[in-house]
């Protein structure tokens, strides 16, 4: 898609609701990297939110008497087809590094466009933004699928993701909302809700390990959780409160300094601005869709 002149069809989309408002990531971001992409700005009574259309990729939200409870990375590069480092990624139809090492980190939903289909401004006030996906088979994935991604946007922020096998055979996909969450310090944020929990520590080749107390984050953290019910919250400033259905595996990441420093999207420094928490079905809890089958699950993100 061409920033300077956004497709039509689009434009027409969003011209009828007077709480959306189609604009660019030079515009949303303006000390950003990269080439540019279009970005859908809801503003309604209750919240303000940036969503990118490649990936269906919110990258901002705060009610207006509250925090901003995404992050994005300072050096985000904006250009279509690169994976944007913050706000809620939508990592799909596999979670980190794929078998055969040609293929992209975190599968390659959110690094396309998905299709805006409607909005709504719901009659509590709350705004509801559908976006879908579907990919026939191909080099990286050898199956027809669709997805669909429906935001509603008030009071705190809910996603349901419904993933729907368009193929004639079953596969597997694992997935995951990436979410990057703002930390005034990280020395001193909590994630509670996975104490005496066991985790797969990928820093060790996913060797198990028990929990000892809330996470925390004195270096390198990264780590996922499975069979995780619960709701979890991050104590810090914000204070955040995660809840979800259908979403059993938990990951929980920040590089540290060393890593930060040699990520060209993050930054030296950096890391010390966000923690991400994950919810979504990885590793042995991976969905399993028979030909025809479609899942869903939601997470909702507040402030406490």
């Amino acid at each position: 898609m061409n920033v300077a002149s956004p497709n039509i069809e689009l434009i027409n989309l969003i011209k009828p609701h007077d709480f959306l408002q189609l604009t660019t990531s030079q515009e949303a971001f303006p000390d950003s990297q990269g080439t540019g992409l279009p970005i859908i700005r809801v503003h309604t009574a209750k919240c303000d939110a940036l969503i990118a259309i490649q990936g269906a990729h919110l990258l901002s939200f705060n009610t207006h008497d509250g925090n901003q409870l995404l992050w994005v990375s300072p050096n985000c590069n904006f250009t279509p087809g690169v994976a944007l480092r913050g706000g809620i990624p939508v990592c799909l139809p596999w979670f980190g590094p794929n078998a055969d090492p040609a293929k992209p980190k975190h599968g390659f939903a959110r690094n396309r466009d998905w299709t805006f289909e409607n909005a709504n401004l719901l009659a509590n006030g709350d705004a509801e933004l559908m976006f879908n996906f579907s990919s026939g088979a191909n080099e990286l994935f050898d199956f027809d699928f669709a997805a669909q991604l429906v935001m509603t946007l008030g009071d705190k922020i809910k996603l349901e993701i419904n993933v729907s096998n368009l193929d004639k055979k079953d596969f597997d996909c694992s997935w995951v909302l990436h979410s990057y969450h703002p930390v005034n310090s990280l020395n001193q944020v909590l994630v509670k809700g996975l104490a005496g929990r066991t985790y797969l520590d990928n820093l060790e080749k996913h060797a198990a390990k028990i929990q000892h107390g809330d996470v925390d984050f004195q270096g390198e953290v990264d780590r996922v959780f499975p069979a995780i019910e619960n709701s979890l919250e991050i104590v810090g400033t914000p204070n955040i409160e995660i809840t979800h259905h259908n979403c059993p595996s938990v990951v929980v990441w920040n590089p540290g300094a060393t890593n930060a420093a040699k990520m060209a999207d993050v930054g030296a420094g950096n890391e010390q601005g966000y923690i991400c928490v994950e919810r979504g079905a990885v590793l042995d809890e991976k969905w399993n869709l028979a030909a025809g089958e479609n899942k869903s699950a939601w997470v909702e993100i507040i402030e406490k």
